[in-house]
């Protein structure tokens, strides 16, 4: 009878305590969630059990997810729980919560139906454009990109370009402040919002119309949040409107994994909820579902350092797990090597390499990984580079699809009228969008009517421009993104100016087809499939939402970019004082606690295997500095280590590295034989001897004949450095350069 009672309890998989939290069901609630405990089931269970055992409505319901892969994914696991309530249910991020509210009623604070949604590209295109307008000090026009942020940071804070204004303490803080008032008017002209808006506009509409603001509080009766230590202040006064009638607020989230306090996120927004939401039930999941006991300790007790922070321990029902593996290097070329090697040894234990994932804090430290994997032929992906979305040749037909749908978008319009060349210079642009500000309409009103103050050749070819943006404008009026689409790269003959024009046509051409088939993916799936809601999925995709983990590849990618995902292996690199923690964050205490949190981060992607590696030099600005193993190495317990930290840091103090690859072997030395060390190490414990073991670098010379052990003959090219630092790079009779340490390559002279 028991059995028969379990199985047709919904809830039965669940654990005590996320059983305690799917069922609190009025009133605010906070659940401290560990890496691996299972959120994101919780938080569909208790949609699923609000809607299937307390008869809420779809539509009452609203969830905020920090991705659209999480949107997604949670929306996948409710279709199979509660199918057909998907179309009434809100579920998606503060953005195209944002995008959906401001549709419908952004108009009572003066918000366009049409809008634009500028990403970070388009934004930046218009604090250069207004630097170039106006005259700008020097020390404010000398990076466009930091002063977009930190417009960026005014919006989260809920700080107006008045406020700004006001609070100014010298020439140079009256100039940005200029420029974000300057950037707002421009934005407002365009009927554009960018990224902050989406969620700012929400607020201001809120706070200016007490109706707006009734009826979605009213509507959704139950609010969840998800990854709320990740909030920032505007996002927060957004929840705090939804929620104001019926208080029934859900956040889930994890204070030791707040990390994007430069992006605005406010770690005390977890910390003090209790505060904020009186009568707050506070419900912690500490039972991990992910990793291994050895790393959970590991983890458990780096994160004990931070101060600030509700506390917690995870703890697992699974294996206790092998020991973390150490790899000490001489530097980042040696570092990349002895991740190659694990990388190798991982993949010959039976590790996918799917599943395997190398992180770093800067995006920087991928150069050397990148060299060393392209040489050993290994597959791999990079997280955080060039997005899809941002390359040129997508970004010219987007801007065609945006100007088409908001034809008061001149910042997109100035990009695409003489691409592909057609003759309208940019003085004809500038000259025209003076024009069109001085009588109050928009650039492409101007270009309809003719513009009788544009003679001679320019006015014949912005004749011809508008017959072209006529036609296409008809066309996408009557049918769906893709379509369009395509027709706007066949109609301006893009294709061609690609071939023409650029030297890397082929993989631009690419680009440009790959942007055609995500515009039919696109229309296969969605309600509506018109070209504004094809522009508003491209605008809210994430970085993140396009890592594939089935691609059989091996997976590079900061820190940051990591969160939220899991792999069977992970590498932590540079784990050296200056970059984790960062230069940026050594004198504040709370920064400090922030780079902690991240390496914490890391530290719980891993499910079985974990490596922690460091380099006793490091290239920094072209100028090779010494490296110091983090404070955070120092703080995992010996207990978790295969191999004592002390004695690794002892064994590379002069000169040399030790990998160690868990397990109760002994480590062993690295070989910082850039080239030929991952062939030469066999299995762990393997001890190589190199010429240079003994610690004095044979003399080299210029074209000086040599010999090494894998690769053969050679003459030596270039020698660099002195003493144990001596470089040798050497040409190889079998072709082929390779870059050495003397003092450790398995090489000789002959002559």
């Amino acid at each position: 009878m028991a059995d028969a009672t379990m199985q047709h309890d919904p809830l039965a998989g669940l654990n005590e305590r996320q059983r305690e939290a799917v069922t609190a069901i009025d009133g605010p609630v906070l659940v401290i969630a560990g890496a691996g405990s299972g959120k994101t089931r919780v938080l569909t269970e208790r949609i699923a059990h609000l809607l299937r055992d307390h008869g809420v409505a779809p539509w009452e319901i609203l969830a905020f997810t920090f991705t659209n892969k999480a949107a997604r994914e949670m929306k996948a696991r409710l279709e199979r729980s509660c199918p057909g309530a998907l179309e009434a249910l809100w579920v998606g991020t503060f953005h195209a919560t944002g995008v959906r509210i401001l549709r419908r009623h952004g108009g009572a604070s003066g918000v366009g139906r049409d809008f634009s949604i500028y990403d970070a590209d388009d934004s930046l295109g218009v604090v250069k454009q207004i630097l170039s307008d106006h005259v700008m000090d020097a020390q404010v026009a000398r990076s466009p990109r930091a002063l977009r942020d930190r417009i960026s940071r005014y919006k989260n804070d809920l700080v107006t370009p008045e406020q700004v204004l006001e609070s100014a303490r010298n020439r140079i803080d009256e100039k940005i402040a200029l420029l974000y008032r300057e950037y707002e008017r421009t934005l407002r002209r365009n009927n554009a919002l960018d990224f902050d808006d989406l969620i700012a506009r929400v607020v201001e509409l809120f706070a200016t119309s007490d109706e707006a603001r009734a009826a979605y509080a009213r509507r959704f009766h139950y609010i969840l949040v998800d990854e709320f230590q990740d909030t920032n202040p505007i996002q927060m006064a957004m929840i705090d409107g939804l929620s104001s009638h019926h208080r029934n607020l859900f956040v889930v989230g994890d204070d030791d994994q707040s990390i994007y306090s430069w992006r605005g996120a406010r770690v005390r927004h977890i910390l003090e909820f209790e505060d904020l939401y009186a009568g707050t039930r506070v419900i912690r999941l500490e039972q991990n579902y992910r990793s291994t006991q050895t790393i959970l300790d590991a983890a458990n007790q780096v994160i004990a350092h931070n101060v600030g922070r509700k506390g917690k321990n995870l703890w697992t029902d699974g294996e206790r797990g092998e020991r973390i593996g150490l790899i000490a290097s001489m530097d980042e070329e040696g570092e990349a090597v002895n991740v190659l090697q694990v990388v190798r040894e991982l993949v010959e234990g039976g590790v996918k390499l799917r599943d395997i994932a190398v992180l770093y804090r800067t995006n920087a430290q991928s150069r050397s990984l990148e060299d060393v994997l392209k040489m050993g032929s290994l597959p791999y992906q990079i997280v955080g580079g060039v997005r899809f979305y941002e390359r040129t040749e997508v970004r010219d037909v987007l801007a065609y699809c945006k100007v088409l749908v908001n034809p008061a978008d001149s910042v997109n319009l100035r990009r695409i009228i003489n691409v592909p060349r057609r003759g309208i210079g940019k003085a004809t642009a500038e000259r025209l969008e003076a024009l069109a500000a001085e009588k109050g309409t928009t650039v492409i009103d101007l270009v309809r009517a003719g513009a009788p103050e544009i003679t001679g050749a320019a006015a014949t070819r912005l004749a011809e421009f508008a017959r072209l943006y006529a036609e296409l404008e008809r066309f996408a009026a009557q049918h769906v993104a893709p379509q369009v689409v395509e027709r706007i790269v066949e109609a301006t003959a893009y294709m061609r100016h690609l071939k023409e024009h650029t030297a890397d046509h082929e993989s631009r051409v690419e680009n440009v087809e790959e942007f055609i088939s995500a515009a039919h993916a696109f229309a296969e799936s969605a309600e509506d499939k018109s070209l504004r809601a094809f522009l508003e999925e491209v605008a809210l995709v994430a970085d993140i939402d396009a890592v594939d983990l089935e691609s059989g590849q091996l997976t590079l990618m900061t820190l940051h970019n990591a969160k939220g995902l899991e792999f069977d292996a992970v590498i932590v690199t540079g784990l050296e004082e200056g970059l984790l923690p960062h230069y940026n964050s050594i004198d504040d205490a709370e920064a400090v606690e922030e780079e902690r949190r991240l390496f914490y981060v890391g530290m719980t992607r891993a499910r079985e295997h974990l490596y922690l590696s460091w380099a006793n030099m490091r290239r920094r600005l072209g100028q090779i500095e010494g490296g110091i193993p983090s404070r955070f190495l120092h703080e995992v317990p010996d207990a978790c280590l295969a191999h004592p930290l002390g004695s690794m840091v002892r064994a590379t103090s002069g000169g040399r590295g030790m990998l160690d690859f868990g397990g109760d072997e002994p480590a062993a030395q690295v070989h910082p034989d850039y080239e030929s060390m991952s062939q030469e190490v066999g299995a762990a414990g393997a001890t190589p001897r190199a010429a240079g073991a003994s610690g004095t670098a044979p003399s080299y010379r210029v074209g000086m004949r040599i010999r090494h052990r894998s690769y053969g003959g050679g003459v030596v090219r270039r020698v660099e450095g002195s003493g144990e630092h001596t470089r040798v790079t050497v040409i190889f009779d079998s072709g082929g350069e390779r870059k050495f340490l003397a003092q450790f390559a398995p090489m000789r002279p002959t002559r």
